[in-house]
């Protein structure tokens, strides 16, 4: 057995292993007295490494660290994957809207937590809860390339939340977007063209799940109001060529926004929005790539759409001073506010902080360098999962280079539902979409993520080989 293998089966070995834990709410809904909630907080542990230390053995980071040259693992690279101590129970391979968060994440949450138990109202009073807004604001917009003097960035609990909220900016007009968009993007245009009477055009994809950026431009038309795309198309991993399609926009429509959804590729793939220019909108939630749980989402906006594009919903935060308190109709901003509603949602913001700092933590804080480097990181291992898969015989969808795809691979599998619930069952986390609504047959998902390592790539492709092997 190869190394790599061996550390494989020790991540599977702890996932099988791993003891039923009552989540801590559940146990506090059942405390009824003060002293009952008092022990039950104090006696929680992470469930995480409970499961590690308990492990029988060399843990999967030991076995690392002792064969790292053998692996071609570098320092570098033992540390930060060292913050993911979750990655190591099982193999998580998921291209899914949960990622396995670091240890930063969490203790984010919980200090933003701590700091509200400490000081109650006094968050505001002492600038603690606005000084994490104000750092919310500017990291997501390094993120995805912007900055705060050429454009603003709200937070939004999804990403469904804020496609709704730029698009109701635009009365009427044609928007023009692609059949690969992922469901929240069909729902969200079509309520769109319904409320406003507005055209819609949709370009199709091919066969194998990709749309030619000719026949994207070409879609594209003076009375365009707006582009609306996925940066990367879920049932595919096609990776729309940005730059080329922004150029297009800019010439064909000169006064159309780029809508771009970025929620597959955030974290990533870099993007750069101010480069590509004032035309360009990005959104992008927490998850996947990022790590960062539920409820962080955001919205990058260039300031010259700040002036004319004006949301139908509101709330107190859409206010430009809501601490005025004043009655009457909304007095909006003239920056990012204008697309906020009610109360912020610290918590989110406060996760998904954590993991990007985490992030940039991989190439000395740069959280530029470092979305280049996990593009580098998953690219490699995409095209690791491409080769092993087509040796097996696997069906790949789309003939492309990794170069055109995000961090993700898509296998064609008959009866790919059940194929998922039994890797989950022996350890092994990847995800299934159908192809057609309903079919248990469709497409396996095989993710790679920015702390992942070629063995792991290696194993689940030779367990999904081996399943369909065993059911031929």
């Amino acid at each position: 057995m190869n190394t790599g293998r061996r550390i494989a089966d020790a991540q599977i070995a702890l996932a099988r292993a791993r003891r039923p834990s009552v989540p801590l709410l559940d146990r506090l809904l059942l405390a009824t007295t003060p002293a009952e909630i008092a022990a039950t907080v104090a006696a929680a542990k992470p469930y995480i490494l409970e499961d590690l230390f308990d492990a029988a053995g060399p843990t999967p980071g030991q076995l690392r660290l002792a064969h790292a040259a053998e692996l071609g693992i570098s320092a570098s690279d033992l540390a930060y994957r060292a913050l993911h101590p979750g990655l190591d129970i099982g193999i998580y391979a998921c291209s899914h809207s949960m990622g396995i968060p670091s240890v930063a994440g969490p203790a984010a949450v919980m200090d933003q937590l701590a700091q509200l138990e400490r000081s109650g109202i006094g968050v505001w009073d002492d600038g603690v809860w606005p000084a994490v807004m104000d750092q919310f604001r500017e990291r997501c917009a390094q993120l995805v390339g912007g900055t705060l003097s050429e454009g603003d960035t709200t937070w939004f609990p999804n990403v469904s939340e804020a496609l709704s909220a730029v698009l109701e900016g635009f009365d009427g007009g044609t928007l023009v977007y692609t059949a690969g968009h992922f469901t929240t993007g069909h729902y969200v245009h079509h309520q769109w063209a319904q409320n406003t009477g507005g055209t819609l055009r949709e370009v199709p994809l091919d066969a194998d799940g990709s749309v030619p950026t000719a026949r994207l431009v070409d879609a594209i038309t003076p009375d365009t109001k707006v582009l609306s795309i996925s940066h990367a198309l879920f049932e595919s991993g096609w990776l729309q060529d940005l730059p080329a399609i922004a150029a297009a926009l800019r010439e064909k429509a000169p006064g159309a926004l780029l809508l771009l959804d970025a929620y597959q590729t955030a974290g990533s793939v870099p993007i750069e929005a101010a480069a590509l220019g004032d035309h360009v909108a990005v959104t992008a939630g927490g998850h996947k790539q990022l790590r960062s749980s539920a409820g962080a989402a955001f919205l990058y906006m260039p300031r010259r759409w700040l002036r004319t594009l004006t949301p139908k919903r509101t709330g107190w935060w859409n206010h430009a001073d809501p601490f005025a308190f004043e009655k009457g109709a909304v007095r909006r901003g003239t920056d990012g506010t204008r697309f906020q509603t009610g109360t912020p949602t610290l918590a989110g913001m406060a996760m998904l902080l954590g993991e990007l700092a985490s992030l940039a933590s991989s190439t000395d804080g740069s959280l530029h360098d470092a979305v280049g480097r996990a593009r580098r990181v998953t690219s490699s291992l995409v095209g690791r999962a491409i080769e092993r898969a087509r040796k097996h015989g696997l069906e790949v969808r789309g003939g492309w280079s990794p170069e055109r795809r995000s961090a993700f691979v898509c296998l064609v599998m008959p009866d790919g539902a059940r194929l998922n619930e039994e890797l989950a069952r022996q350890g092994i986390r990847v995800d299934f979409r159908p192809l057609v609504p309903g079919s248990p047959d469709g497409l396996i998902r095989v993710g790679t993520n920015s702390a992942g390592f070629g063995y792991e790539i290696d194993a689940v492709i030779d367990a999904i080989a081996e399943h369909r092997t065993a059911k031929a």
